[in-house]
C-alpha cells in the first residue's frame, strides 16, 4: 500500500509540471564512427542505420540515407598513409617528397563500411537487395502528399538536405561512367520522383537560413590557428561582400566545383594579410603570365551551399551552407615527418561538414573533421581509401609552385581568370546556370516522351 501511495503522489506531481518545464528529450547522438587514433579513424563502424532524420534509427527515412549513403566495399585503392599501410615503417622514413601519392590496389582483405553522415555518397554499386528495399522505401517519399505526412521532413532545411541526398545519388548512377550510367529506369525514376516529391517554392528556399551563425558559434573559440587536428575558423564574411581583410574571388571554376558535378555552390574567400593586399594578390595573379608569390600566412577558405529543385524543377541556389574548408600557409616550409601541417611541408587544412542528425534532431549543425579523418574520395575519380590530409596534399603543398598552383592555391591560377567579386550573388547565379544539364536530365527522366 505504502508504495502505491508513492507511485500515486509521484504521479500526481509530475501532472502538475508545466509541459515547457520537462526535460526535453537530449539530441541523439551522431551514427558512431571510429574515433581519432583508431586504424579506421572517422569511417562508420558499420552499415546499420543510424539517428540521422529521426530519433528513430529504424525510421524508414534512416534506413533509405543509410542505402543511399553507406556501403560495405573494397576500395579500389589503398593509400600508403593509412596507419595499418605504414605500421612498419618510422614517420621519418615515410614522409619525404611524394609522400600523399603511395598507394597500392585494392584487396578483399581491405574491405571496409565507408559513408553515414558525410559530405558524398559512398555508393558504387547497387546490388540486387539494395535496390528492392530502395524501391520500397522510395515509394513512401514518392509524392508530395507523402511528404507532407511525413512530421521528419516538415522543416525546409532538413527537407532541402535529404532532397539533396537522393539528388546526389540519382546524378551519380545517372551520368557517372565509373559508378553510374545506370540502365535501372525504375531505380533512376523513383530517385527523380523523390528529388521532385521534396521540392520547395524557389522563394522559400531563397530565404532558408544559411546556418553560419551556428557554425560561428559553435566554433567561437577556436579563432587561432594551432594544427590540423584542432578546429580553426577565421572570421569569415560569409554574409555579403566582405569588409575585412578577406575578399571574394570570383573565377571560372574547375570541374570539381562546377555546380553539375558539386551540385552546390562554390564560393571562395582569400586573406593576404589585410584588404589592399587581398585584392592585389587577386589582381595580380590574373594580369602575370609568371607565378604569383604567395604570401606566408596567406588564408583561403571554400564555402560550399546546396542547390535545391524548386516543384517546377527549376535549380535554387540556396543559402545553406553544406561544407566550409579552409587552407592557410601556416609554415615551416619544410618537408620533415615533425613538420606539424597537414602537407608535412607547411599548409594546414580545416574541414567542417554540415552534420544531418545536428541539422535535424537537434544538437551541433556541423562537424569539424580532423585531417587524419579517412574516407572514399569518389568525386576525385577513384575509390581510393586515404585521410584528407593526404587527398589535400595531392594539390596544395608548397613544394606545388608553379604559375597554375602557386604555392598549392589554385584559385590564384591565371587560367581560372580571379577577379575580386562584385557581388555575394554571383557564384548562386553561376551555379544555378551549370546546373541546367541536371535539371533537363531530371525532367528528362521523368517525362521521357517530353509529354
Amino acid at each position: 500500500m505504502t508504495s502505491d501511495r508513492v507511485a500515486v503522489g509521484v504521479l500526481a506531481l509530475l501532472m502538475s509540471v508545466p509541459v515547457a518545464a520537462l526535460p526535453t528529450a537530449p539530441a541523439p547522438r551522431p551514427s558512431p564512427r571510429f574515433p581519432v587514433g583508431h586504424a579506421l579513424e572517422g569511417l562508420p563502424t558499420s552499415e546499420t542505420p543510424g539517428a540521422v532524420y529521426s530519433r528513430d534509427p529504424a525510421h524508414p527515412l534512416n534506413e533509405l540515407h543509410a542505402l543511399l549513403f553507406t556501403q560495405d566495399q573494397v576500395p579500389e585503392e589503398i593509400a600508403a598513409v593509412l596507419p595499418a599501410e605504414r605500421a612498419d615503417r618510422r614517420d621519418v622514413d615515410f614522409f619525404v617528397k611524394g609522400w600523399q601519392f603511395g598507394k597500392r590496389k585494392g584487396t578483399t582483405a581491405d574491405r571496409v563500411v565507408f559513408g553515414g553522415d558525410v559530405r558524398v555518397s559512398a555508393l558504387t554499386s547497387v546490388g540486387t537487395e539494395r535496390r528492392k528495399r530502395l524501391l520500397e522505401l522510395l515509394g513512401t517519399v514518392s509524392t508530395a502528399e507523402q511528404v507532407a505526412a511525413m512530421p521528419e521532413l516538415k522543416a525546409p532545411v532538413v527537407r532541402i538536405l535529404f532532397q539533396w541526398d537522393v539528388l546526389s545519388v540519382w546524378w551519380r548512377l545517372e551520368t557517372s561512367r565509373k559508378w553510374g550510367r545506370s540502365d535501372d529506369t525504375e531505380l533512376l525514376t523513383a530517385l527523380a520522383k523523390t528529388v521532385r516529391s521534396l521540392a520547395l517554392p524557389r522563394n522559400e528556399l531563397t530565404a532558408l537560413p544559411a546556418g553560419t551563425a551556428e557554425l560561428t558559434k559553435q566554433f567561437a573559440h577556436h579563432n587561432k590557428p594551432k594544427d590540423g587536428a584542432t578546429p580553426y575558423l577565421p572570421a569569415l564574411p560569409f554574409d555579403g561582400p566582405p569588409t575585412s581583410a578577406w575578399v571574394e574571388v570570383d573565377r571560372k571554376a574547375g570541374k570539381l566545383f562546377r555546380g553539375d558535378q558539386a551540385l552546390r555552390a562554390s564560393r571562395i574567400f582569400l586573406n593576404a594579410g589585410d584588404r589592399a593586399s587581398s585584392a592585389g594578390l587577386v589582381t595580380t595573379a590574373a594580369q602575370q603570365a609568371g607565378r604569383v608569390e604567395v604570401p606566408d600566412g596567406t588564408e583561403v577558405a571554400l564555402v560550399l551551399s546546396l542547390v535545391a529543385f524548386d516543384p517546377d524543377l527549376n535549380p535554387v541556389a540556396t543559402p545553406v551552407v553544406d561544407e566550409v574548408r579552409v587552407r592557410r600557409l601556416s609554415g615551416p616550409f619544410k618537408l620533415a615527418a615533425d613538420n606539424p601541417t597537414s602537407s608535412k611541408d607547411g599548409v594546414d587544412h580545416w574541414v567542417y561538414f554540415r552534420s544531418r542528425t545536428g541539422s535535424a534532431l537537434g544538437g551541433e549543425a556541423f562537424r569539424f573533421v580532423p585531417d587524419t579523418t579517412q574516407g572514399l574520395f569518389l568525386e576525385y575519380g577513384s575509390a581510393k581509401h586515404t585521410t584528407f590530409a593526404a587527398q589535400c596534399a595531392l594539390c596544395h603543398r608548397t613544394d606545388t609552385n608553379t604559375p597554375s598552383l602557386p604555392r598549392g592555391v589554385s584559385v590564384l591560377n591565371p587560367i581560372n581568370r580571379p577577379r575580386v567579386a562584385d557581388a555575394a550573388t554571383n557564384r548562386f547565379r553561376v551555379a544555378e546556370d551549370e546546373m541546367r544539364p541536371v535539371a533537363d536530365r531530371l525532367r528528362d527522366r521523368l517525362n521521357p516522351k517530353g509529354e
